[in-house]
């Protein structure tokens, strides 16, 4: 621990006064909620959000900006991605937040109803909750809203019930749960689509930061996340894998996402095991994901992420440790056929895809967050020595 924290803290504290100057729960909120009200079906994310993700950069001056290098539509493959540093592929760190949400598609009418087709995990055994549908306007060349319902859930099958049962809703349109946001409380809580709006924000406002500061890195905002459900990892992070496929292998990767919070009634389990996660108490540092189906951090990084911790709560970093209760998968699905070397750091949450109710995350989790992203990318040039180290002593 002494060591690292003698190679790291001068190279955080000297990072510290832009990051804490930068990174504000003003601005955290802003592009929270910005991107959070912005609906971002899967495979439609970019074309619905980036444009609101530039408009928020623009406006903060991060567009145009030395070392920053915005790819809209990044090599083709639908997804947004930031360069920092120079304008090569080939970086040391990456970070991933999808930029899509979960959404469903039509079937053929039944009745007064729409069966769905679930693009995504659907967790919701019972109820409704208020839905959108929107479709692509070839005149426009645009996305928009043309009906509004509810999806309802019977007997664990997803419907939709359009509010105007005379409105055309037809084959290609996507239904989009509705939540908008809004804040709790003084503690910084709030409810809203935050999966994974929160974890966009966080690295977009870290982005300008990292430029500033010349890091170098990969900033990887993929359209499509959720994907159809099925028992196989590689369902999901399609998105992801688009990616990764056009990229020389760095050093780490940093995947951001709501992780399942615990100790409310909303709480989400798994074989009645609680998760420790709180809102309000930071970051959340996971070792592996979907009970190891997903990412399983490397025991030397692990331990190496760890001693983070407590030098970033000096910082007044709070990132707390998850319990392994469970964690989901997300884009290290995709990450982790490219490279072992993934960190999770995301952000406690309830109800991610609306499961119980309206998701629930805090802001100051989501300032906590951005920061680390930030401060982390600190620990690649370290891993690389103790790992050259270790793998020499072992071979």
């Amino acid at each position: 621990m002494d060591m690292v924290r003698e190679r790291i803290l001068p190279v955080l504290e000297a990072l510290r006064p832009s990051v804490d100057a930068h990174i504000t729960l003003e601005r955290v909120r802003r592009y929270c909620f910005a991107i959070a009200d912005t609906p971002a079906p899967s495979t439609a994310a970019a074309a619905m959000r980036t444009p609101v993700l530039k408009r928020l950069l623009s406006g903060d001056g991060a567009l145009p900006q030395a070392g920053l290098h915005l790819k809209e539509n990044f090599e083709n493959t639908g997804s947004t991605v930031i360069l920092t540093g120079d304008d090569r592929l080939a970086k040391p760190v990456w970070y991933f937040a999808h930029l899509d949400t979960i959404s469903y598609l039509i079937q053929p009418r039944q009745g007064d109803r729409h069966p769905l087709v679930p693009f995504c995990y659907h967790l919701i055994e019972e109820g409704s909750r208020p839905a959108e549908v929107y479709r692509y306007d070839l005149a426009g060349n645009g996305y928009r809203r043309v009906g509004t319902g509810q999806l309802v859930t019977s007997d664990g099958e997803p419907f939709f019930h359009p509010d105007d049962p005379g409105q055309p809703i037809r084959v290609g349109d996507r239904v989009v749960m509705v939540a908008p946001c809004r804040d709790l409380n003084e503690q910084g809580d709030f409810v809203g689509h935050v999966d994974n709006a929160g974890a966009v924000a966080a690295l977009a406002v870290a982005a300008p930061v990292m430029a500033a500061a010349g890091i170098e890195a990969m900033l990887a905002f993929p359209d499509e996340e959720e994907g159809p459900r099925g028992t196989g990892s590689q369902v999901m992070g399609r998105g992801g894998t688009r990616i990764v496929n056009l990229l020389p292998v760095p050093e780490i990767a940093i995947i951001a996402d709501v992780q399942q919070a615990g100790g409310d009634a909303h709480a989400d389990t798994r074989g009645g095991v609680e998760n420790s996660t709180r809102l309000g108490q930071g970051a959340v540092l996971a070792e592996f994901s979907s009970l190891a189906r997903g990412a399983v951090t490397p025991p030397h990084l692990y331990v190496l992420a760890q001693a983070f911790i407590e030098i970033l709560d000096g910082l007044g970093v709070p990132v707390q440790e998850s319990n392994n209760a469970y964690t989901s998968r997300s884009d290290d699905v995709s990450v982790l056929l490219k490279t072992p070397n993934i960190l999770l750091l995301g952000f406690a949450g309830f109800n991610r895809h609306l499961d119980k109710g309206e998701p629930r995350a805090n802001l100051h989790d989501l300032v906590s967050l951005s920061k680390a992203l930030v401060y982390y990318s600190a620990i690649a040039p370290l891993y690389r020595e103790l790992s050259a180290m270790l793998h020499g002593r072992t071979a």
